[in-house]
């Protein structure tokens, strides 16, 4: 068979391998047969590396988020809309992020949840700050934020956060409390 045939048929194998068309095992084995050998892997490795460099800088923007916003809102002086599109932007993302991994059962499906929540949680508290300084609005949002991450586990069986939300119920019910009998002055 002359090369431009065989190069076709590659690139055909190729493309069924890609698209599923027929199993690995049988497109690895053509690919063998055609090139003698010499094509069996070389193009998946590199592809799993690139694979494996793309998730790591959006594995690395992700857990940057969190500190990021932080350093937009309490340490710079940027007009208030500039700062809530950048967090929404920020949300976005974390958003985005969680929707990739939810298919894969990983360590960075769950980094994206909470650093998802985390930023909700940020935003309404900045919100509400913005809109009233009455501190009962306030503590309502944290209720409900924390609230919503116990349903959003127990729809999911996080158990970690299930675990963290009802700490943080209670957590926030005390403060409350202690506030409301001037345990805690402010």
């Amino acid at each position: 068979m002359s090369e431009r045939r065989i190069a076709t048929v590659v690139e055909e194998i190729h493309y069924w391998k890609e698209h599923k068309l027929l199993p690995d095992v049988y497109c690895d084995f053509l690919l063998a047969l055609y090139t003698n050998g010499e094509a069996t892997g070389k193009e998946d490795i590199t592809r799993e590396n690139n694979i494996n460099i793309i998730s790591a800088i959006q594995v690395t923007l992700l857990s940057l988020l969190l500190p990021f916003a932080f350093l937009v809102f309490y340490f710079t002086e940027y007009p208030i809309i500039l700062q809530v599109s950048t967090l929404l932007l920020f949300v976005a993302f974390s958003y985005w992020m969680t929707r990739v991994y939810s298919q894969k059962s990983s360590i960075y499906y769950h980094l994206s949840i909470v650093i998802f929540l985390l930023l909700l949680l940020l935003m309404s508290v900045y919100i509400s700050t913005l809109l009233t300084a009455n501190q009962w609005l306030l503590q309502l949002v944290i209720i409900l934020n924390v609230v919503s991450w116990y349903f959003f586990s127990r729809h999911h069986n996080i158990k970690y956060l299930k675990n963290v939300s009802i700490f943080g119920i209670v957590f926030v019910i005390l403060y409350i409390v202690f506030q409301k009998f001037h345990v805690l002055s402010l």
